[in-house]
């Protein structure tokens, strides 16, 4: 085998083994997503015990709600949580390194020392939302969804 062939082999098997991980990626990132989407059972437990009770008793649970709505006999009553969540900054950086042997007229070389070399990724903030919405019909609840990426 020539070494052109060798090389186009590794090359088509390279970019093989590329797209087995960007599409295993992709699968990941999609469940974390979905994943995000999902109340917990403890959420669902705590809303599906709401079904059939009356405004007040949502009031009395959840509080004055963000927002509510009415529309041909229905009403929506939302809360929306908005959080902001911060991500430290991170990376690694390079100081160098110095010393050497000390004393009168030894050798004391080095390298690197103050401000260094580096880089890391900055501090980043970043907004998330979720909002919960009983669905009342003649002043009971009937029904509830949550959306968003705060969830």
């Amino acid at each position: 085998m020539s070494k052109e062939e060798h090389d186009r082999i590794a090359a088509a098997q390279s970019g093989k083994m590329m797209m087995k991980k960007i599409g295993l990626l992709s699968v990941l990132v999609l469940l974390g997503l979905s994943a995000c989407e999902v109340p917990t059972l403890q959420q669902r437990k705590v809303l599906d015990s709401m079904v059939g009770k009356s405004e007040v008793d949502v009031l009395r649970q959840f509080g004055v709600p963000t927002r509510n709505y009415d529309a041909q006999g229905h009403t929506f009553l939302a809360y929306i949580d908005n959080q902001t969540q911060y991500s430290g900054g991170g990376g690694w950086g390079w100081d160098g390194w110095g010393g050497g042997w000390g004393g009168m007229g030894g050798w004391g070389g080095g390298w690197g020392g103050m401000g260094g070399w580096g880089g890391g990724f900055p501090a980043t903030y970043y907004n998330t939302s979720c909002q919960t919405t009983f669905e009342l019909v003649s002043g009971k609840v009937v029904g509830w969804t949550m959306r968003g990426d705060g969830c």
